[in-house]
């Protein structure tokens, strides 16, 4: 069985790191490369991985989707049957390749799998369609696919009801517990406890509670600051948040520290006491392993989708509620017990995750038990 494995979606973040690991495993695990085509997106850094590596055979397709897709529409018969393609895996995403190949996708579009959540929210009417128009196509994927492979048992569960996908598994995030140490140092207020949101900009990790937040435990006489991993970029969203850390006059309690290289997530996560993931929806969060791993505490989003992953292992809240989230984290400062509890929680729920190389084993049988039984 010879396998296209399509890396051409993962252009940067942790999309392209997704790509990157599953290179770099398959590559030292002793596997037989010859049964392997890679397609990656033109000057990328998974395109320079492969010209890197001799006797690897790949092609690339151009940066913009359009006219990527353009050529997987207009080029891919002639490529599939040149190259004598059985299966196509594309680890995110879909490949408009023709129809009549086998076509395994992963998929970790969240919000399509529980439209009764307005996630594009704050968008405007533009930026609405734009974002509805990817969906329907996304959508489109899923049911052209011919097997599909989800990091969230919810999401399987909801794509089997919403759009009848059949062919479908269930295969939990790797981890790599790997890290090149490098200090951080966080500009903050030594004494206070620290809540930490690992994100940028994104209005969907509802980084916007944070100055009402602030304000309530400044109310309560809790000395605490939070650790945001935004841009200083003076963007739309930086300003809007600017704005409410004076109206609410917190400034004090709230570090921007910009983007965190991987090397200095050990220090990082060294440094807080709390770690938060209010989203309104996610397909994963590595967030939610590191937590384990650096046996933090987890305060998330109390939705169908964080309890599906973390189980008994996390601190629930409603994610617009202040002073219930201001309630836990009081908790947690007076009750170490507590805290000290979910961390093993976490610590046994780490325990039932693959590592890479199982999990790229569990892809990979999953893509061949499907093809040979369809």
């Amino acid at each position: 069985m010879r396998i296209l494995v399509n890396l051409a979606t993962l252009k940067r973040g942790g999309g392209q790191t997704v790509g990157l690991n599953f290179l770099t495993t398959l590559f030292t695990g002793g596997y037989d490369l010859n049964n392997f085509i890679f397609v990656a997106t033109k000057n990328s850094e998974i395109h320079k991985f492969l010209s890197s590596n001799s006797n690897i055979k790949y092609f690339t397709v151009p940066k913009i989707p359009i006219q990527r897709m353009l050529f997987e529409f207009l080029f891919g018969f002639f490529l599939i049957k040149k190259l004598k393609i059985d299966v196509i895996y594309t680890i995110f995403g879909l490949g408009l390749y023709p129809r009549n190949v086998f076509q395994v996708i992963g998929s970790a579009d969240s919000n399509l799998f529980f439209p009764e959540i307005d996630f594009w929210e704050g968008f405007n009417k533009f930026g609405r369609l734009q974002k509805k128009l990817i969906d329907k196509y996304r959508i489109f994927g899923l049911k052209r696919a011919s097997a599909v492979i989800f990091e969230n048992e919810s999401m399987l569960e909801r794509a089997k009801i919403l759009f009848k996908i059949k062919k479908a598994v269930f295969i939990k995030p790797s981890f790599i517990d790997v890290f090149n140490k490098s200090e951080i140092i966080i500009d903050s207020d030594t004494m206070a406890a620290k809540g930490l949101f690992f994100c940028g900009w994104q209005k969907n990790k509802n980084y916007l509670i944070v100055p009402r937040l602030a304000y309530e435990l400044k109310k309560r006489k809790i000395n605490y600051q939070f650790i945001i991993t935004a841009n200083k970029d003076f963007s739309t969203n930086h300003l809007e948040f600017s704005h409410l850390l004076k109206k609410y006059d917190v400034e004090n309690m709230v570090a921007i520290i910009g983007e965190i290289r991987k090397e200095e997530i050990s220090s990082l996560y060294g440094q807080v006491s709390h770690v938060f993931l209010l989203s309104k929806l996610e397909s994963f969060s590595n967030n939610i392993l590191e937590c384990w791993y650096f046996k933090k505490p987890l305060i998330i989003s109390d939705e169908i989708w964080s309890n599906s992953i973390c189980k008994d292992a996390a601190f629930y809240v409603n994610r617009n509620n202040v002073g219930q989230i201001c309630n836990v984290i009081e908790m947690l400062l007076l009750q170490p017990d507590v805290v000290s509890a979910k961390i093993l929680s976490g610590i046994m729920e780490f325990g039932t995750y693959p590592l890479i190389h199982q999990k790229i084993k569990q892809e990979l049988d999953f893509i061949k038990q499907s093809y040979e039984s369809r």
